[in-house]
């Protein structure tokens, strides 16, 4: 199974990676520093093509209610 993990690269997106990768699954670790942004979209369709699932583990870039809710 094809997963996504956005935040793939954070503290806990990369233990989730290993993890799944070690029960065998294909995953896509999704982070800016890793050529993904799901704020612009920047490579986002392309981690996304084919997945069966997406896991978000990103942080906020920011906590006001307005940018978060948007």
């Amino acid at each position: 199974m094809k997963i996504v993990v956005i935040g793939g690269s954070g503290l806990i997106g990369t233990k989730l990676v290993n993890n799944l990768h070690g029960l065998g699954h294909e995953v896509v670790a999704a982070s800016p520093s890793l050529g993904v942004n799901t704020i612009t979209g920047e490579g986002l369709a392309e981690a996304l093509s084919g997945a069966q699932v997406v896991v978000d583990v990103a942080n906020s870039p920011s906590f006001e209610d307005k940018a978060v809710m948007e």
